[in-house]
């Protein structure tokens, strides 16, 4: 850590808040990261911040010159009463780089009677598979990681910038950016469930020719090693999201920012079977297409419960785009839920019922993905 103490500014001026806290996902020539802070006590009756201020760090510099690092060194060097408990908020303009988060989830450990929210504008480098790991971190050890929605970026308006009497004014598509960061966010620090409950299995499993009510997708996956002619089992787990096409935080695309994360080695062969309660949307099925056309090394098979929109062309091509680059797609039948239900959900020692209509709507839905892959 820094042995220098930074002194915090007080506030910083309304153009330097507009042009670096901007929430658009993706932004150039931003070369700073503004911090601003608010330390309380907590269980402090009176609710007051015990310290508010605001650091800048220099981006392209060393480390030690950002502002995560300025706060550490600048409140470690504070004498801190060991009897108190405090509660930290953090807004920044960018998300802490790892090394940055390296020293965070020190600091968190050596201080077990502080409490960490960070609060971004943006995500730096959210697609880089160490900065990714590097909010999974801070989440892993107890910091509270979320996107500033409207009500902070106001609260740092009137806290932390010279606004000379003036209200906050959001930008264009402050909202739409906020849901898209948001969204990213949640994909990235989420951690696949263990099983599910049987209620949730029957309603969200069930194989209906037209489904109505299930607004979620559930994965349930199985990774195996290929080695020679046989395959290892390696992992496996359940992923829920929405299937709601305005956030785009689907199933498909949890599993696969996890797998990438997580598990995947250009020196192993690996097995991916997926069993979906819903089959893919157009966007899901061409990043799955497009992740198979440049890892060869991952064979996939999915079983889908149920097509979604299988009557829509635009649905279909993204089903023939998963066959056409090797994923081999398939109806699941009765060994495949019973399969599924021995697998993945709390059964508590009870067989698998098998609803009425499964093996007809088996069939009907079989047909259905021929038509569509041919």
């Amino acid at each position: 850590m820094n042995p220098q103490i930074r002194n915090p500014m007080e506030g910083m001026y309304r153009h330097i808040f507009n042009y670096n806290f901007e929430n658009e996902p993706i932004l150039y020539g931003r070369s700073y990261t503004w911090l601003c802070y608010e330390v309380k006590i907590r269980k402090d009756p009176s609710k007051l911040p015990w310290y508010t201020g605001v650091f800048r760090g220099q981006v392209y510099f060393q480390p030690q010159y950002h502002a995560e690092m300025c706060f550490l060194s600048w409140f470690c060097g504070n004498q801190l009463p060991a009897n108190k408990r405090f509660q930290i908020t953090w807004f920044v303009s960018w998300n802490p780089c790892p090394d940055c988060v390296a020293k965070v989830t020190e600091f968190l450990a050596e201080h077990p009677n502080v409490t960490l929210t960070i609060s971004v504008a943006r995500l730096y480098y959210y697609r880089g598979k160490d900065w990714r790991r590097a909010l999974r971190r801070l989440h892993q050890a107890g910091a509270r990681v979320k996107i500033m929605d409207y009500e902070e970026f106001a609260y740092c308006w009137e806290n932390f910038v010279y606004n000379e009497g003036q209200s906050f004014m959001p930008w264009d598509k402050f909202d739409d950016n906020y849901a898209s960061l948001h969204c990213k966010l949640k994909e990235i620090l989420r951690n696949p469930m263990k099983a599910m409950y049987p209620h949730t299995f029957y309603f969200h499993f069930e194989n209906l020719q037209k489904a109505y009510g299930r607004n979620e997708t559930w994965l349930c996956f199985a990774v195996e090693i290929i080695k020679q002619h046989s395959t290892v089992p390696w992992k496996t787990g359940v992923f829920r999201n929405q299937v709601d096409p305005e956030t785009h935080c689907h199933a498909e695309r949890c599993f696969l920012s996890w797998f990438c994360d997580n598990t995947l080695s250009p020196k192993k062969n690996y097995q991916v079977t997926r069993y979906i309660s819903w089959s893919p949307c157009p966007e899901c099925a061409g990043e799955v297409a497009e992740f198979l056309a440049t890892h060869s090394n991952v064979k996939l098979t999915i079983y889908t419960a149920r097509l979604y929109y299988f009557w829509d062309t635009d649905y279909q091509e993204g089903l023939r785009s998963l066959s056409e680059e090797g994923a081999s797609m398939e109806i699941m039948g009765y060994e495949d839920f019973k399969y599924c239900w021995e697998n993945f959900v709390c059964d508590d020692g009870e067989p698998f019922k098998p609803w009425k209509g499964i093996n007809t709507n088996f069939r009907f839905l079989e047909r259905r993905l021929w038509k569509i892959l041919q």
